[in-house]
């Protein structure tokens, strides 16, 4: 699903489904900041606390936010949830495009 147009920012870039912000920048003896950043580029992709598995040995999936229709949880089985991660990962050997390797027609 592509995502919505979004107002271009300086150093971002939003394309073939990976987003890049290159605007974020510490210095070198920042310490706390380059600690923050770290934290970030090194989080999970799904919250410990929202992903469990019920006594029926299926994954439970809290969402961040109700559905517009009341739906708060995802249930789904081990296979179904590890597919559904991996409908999500790129590609093998797939990085995103550089602007340089657009430029070079």
């Amino acid at each position: 699903m592509p995502r919505e147009a979004a107002p271009r920012q300086p150093l971002c870039a939003d394309l073939d489904g990976f987003s890049l912000h290159a605007a974020m920048r510490c210095e070198a003896h920042d310490r706390k900041r380059l600690e923050q950043l770290c934290r970030y580029i090194t989080r999970p992709a799904l919250s410990d606390e929202r992903v469990q598995c019920n006594a029926a040995g299926q994954v439970e999936l809290k969402l961040k936010t109700p559905w517009r229709d009341g739906t708060t949880h995802l249930v789904m089985s081990p296979l179904e949830s590890v597919q559904r991660l991996a409908g999500l990962l790129p590609q093998p050997r797939l990085q995103p495009p550089t602007t340089a390797s657009r430029l070079s027609v």
